[in-house]
């Protein structure tokens, strides 16, 4: 059975410092992982959670959004040329697709595709200094959580959906 990975982000021990961003930059000119300033003016990376049943995925109406073998979920800037609508953007509940003015109208992350195909991690991975990014199995992110990773996680997603996430 095919193990599908994800990026677990403990939000409790993030601080902020941009690394994620900066390296994903280098590496595919638009980042595909974005700091936010949170109500709190705490700075906090959005990213793509690769949903199993991805709603970015459902919307799409020019099939550009698809999983890869291992579970990612991966965007075909070319089947995605000329959407107007960019219905993706909206229907992520974690803000994790990001408008461009590159050439492409919208870009995500994509776990590193070409990094993985050559048996490295992704780069946020292996870059961030306070080992807040973890490449894992979608079935082990419970594993991952503690109180402290929960309680930031609610106040970054109160931030990106306050309707939906604030009690």
């Amino acid at each position: 059975m095919q193990e599908y990975k994800t990026l677990f982000v403990d939000y409790s021990k993030c601080i902020g410092c941009e690394t994620c961003e900066s390296v994903c930059k280098f590496l595919h000119d638009t980042p595909r992982i974005a700091m936010s300033r949170t109500i709190e003016g705490v700075i906090v990376p959005l990213y793509c959670q690769h949903c199993e049943k991805a709603a970015c995925q459902r919307v799409c109406k020019r099939g550009a959004i698809s999983h890869d073998a291992q579970g990612a979920v991966l965007h075909d800037p070319m089947k995605c040329r000329g959407c107007e609508t960019k219905d993706c953007l909206i229907a992520c509940p974690y803000a994790a697709f990001f408008a461009t003015c590159k050439g492409v109208a919208v870009a995500k992350c994509d776990l590193c595709k070409k990094r993985r195909a050559e048996g490295m991690l992704p780069a946020c991975v292996e870059m961030c200094p306070c080992d807040a990014i973890k490449y894992v199995d979608q079935k082990d992110v419970g594993s991952f959580k503690t109180a402290a990773s929960e309680e930031a996680f609610k106040r970054v997603m109160s931030h990106i959906r306050p309707k939906k996430f604030v009690d």
